[in-house]
C-alpha cells in the first residue's frame, strides 16, 4: 500500500484528490448536516456526534441519538451509510498523497507517513460503525459502544489535526526549500 500511494503521488492525483476533498468538505457534507437539522426539527440544533471535536462523554452520545428523534436518527443513519462512507476515502487519499507528494522531496526517510492518512480513515469508519449500532439499537443503549464511538472519535481527530499539520508543514517546507536548477 505505502507504495502504491507513492506512485500516485504525482501533482495531477494530489489536485484532483484535493479538489474533491473541497467538494465534500464544503458542498457535501454541509448540505447531509442541514438535512440532518432539518429532520431532528426543532429550534436546538443537535450536532451529528461525528463532528464533536475532540471527543464526547458516553452520556452526550446517549443524550444526542435520543434527541435526534426518528426522522433524525434516519436520516443520520442515511448520511453516514453514503456520504460518510465516501468522504473519509477522498480526504484520506487526498491527505495521504499530499503526504507523500511533499515529504518524499524533502524527508524520504519518513516514506510511513502517508500511512497516518490511511489509520485516520480507519478510525473514521470504526467510528462510524459505531454511531449505526446507537442509532440502529435505540432505545437501547449500550455504554461500551457509546465509549467505543468516543474512542475512535478521539483517534479520528487526533489524526486528521495531524495529518492536516504534516500538509502544512510539508508544503511551507517544499515551497520555501530551493528547487534543484535544471541547468
Amino acid at each position: 500500500m505505502l507504495n502504491w500511494l507513492h506512485k500516485m503521488a504525482t501533482g495531477r492525483n494530489v489536485i484532483i484528490f484535493f479538489v474533491l476533498d473541497l467538494i465534500m468538505m464544503m458542498g457535501v457534507m454541509p448540505y447531509a448536516s442541514g438535512r440532518l437539522q432539518e429532520a431532528v426539527g426543532g429550534e436546538q440544533e443537535v450536532p451529528p456526534l461525528d463532528l464533536s471535536v475532540p471527543t464526547y462523554s458516553v452520556d452526550f452520545a446517549h443524550e444526542s441519538v435520543a434527541a435526534y428523534g426518528e426522522a433524525g436518527r434516519a436520516a443520520y443513519r442515511t448520511i453516514e451509510l453514503t456520504a460518510d462512507v465516501i468522504y473519509p476515502l477522498i480526504y484520506g487519499l487526498a491527505f495521504a498523497l499530499l503526504i507523500a507528494f511533499f515529504w518524499s522531496r524533502i524527508a524520504p526517510r519518513v516514506r510511513w507517513l502517508p500511512l497516518l492518512a490511511v489509520a485516520t480513515v480507519l478510525f473514521d469508519y470504526g467510528e462510524n460503525a459505531m454511531i449505526i449500532t446507537m442509532l440502529n439499537s435505540f432505545p437501547e443503549q449500550s455504554n461500551l459502544v457509546a465509549r467505543l464511538s468516543s474512542i475512535f472519535s478521539l483517534g479520528k481527530w487526533i489524526l486528521v489535526f495531524t495529518i492536516m499539520g504534516l500538509a502544512l508543514v510539508g508544503f511551507v517546507i517544499w515551497l520555501v526549500r530551493p528547487k534543484a536548477s535544471k541547468t
